[in-house]
């Protein structure tokens, strides 16, 4: 059993743009990760957790993964074209300067945050690592997950969460609440 199927949330039908979800290829020639097309599937679009927004195929809605995906790449590439002094403060304390030459970003929060995908890595199942990055604080990489599920488990563990979000974090509801 998954652990997006014990997850708090209303009986709905969930929406997203299927062919997008199968067909789309990155940079790398891989698709999105199984945990991610698992997710969307089952959940749709909506906040995990109470603070992640993953943001997923949607066609042309302004908060498609796609339409998202522009804005938050613009930023890395602005990131990229910084004094290196600037690229090295954003990338502490887990993050590699060819992080952000490939951050694929899929998931925003209220709070400035956003999940990313490092799809130069992939494993033998097809997942990217997934790390959390802090705008607030303009970086703070830190390695988050190694898919989805792990994610959503470190998100409701209240010492894994330390090591994802900060030591200040306290464990997030196991909520899923679609938009």
């Amino acid at each position: 059993m998954s652990i997006f199927t014990g997850l708090q949330r209303p009986q709905f039908q969930a929406y997203y743009d299927e062919a997008f979800l199968i067909e789309h290829r990155f940079e790398n020639g891989m698709g999105f990760p199984p945990s991610y097309i698992y997710y969307v599937k089952t959940l749709g679009y909506g906040r995990l957790c109470g603070l992640w927004n993953i943001h997923i195929p949607l066609g042309d809605h302004p908060d498609s993964w796609l339409h998202r995906y522009h804005d938050w790449r613009a930023w890395f590439d602005d990131v990229l074209e910084s004094e290196e002094v600037l690229q090295e403060a954003a990338l502490e304390p887990d993050g590699f300067p060819e992080l952000l030459e490939h951050a694929v970003p899929f998931a925003s929060s209220e709070e400035n945050d956003l999940l990313i995908w490092d799809i130069q890595s992939p494993d033998e199942r097809g997942e990217f690592p997934i790390y959390a990055l802090n705008l607030r604080t303009w970086g703070n990489f830190r390695y988050a997950a190694s898919d989805l599920y792990s994610l959503v488990e470190a998100l409701v563990d209240e010492e894994r969460v330390k090591s994802v979000l900060g030591t200040d974090r306290t464990p997030f509801p196991y909520t899923f609440e679609p938009f």
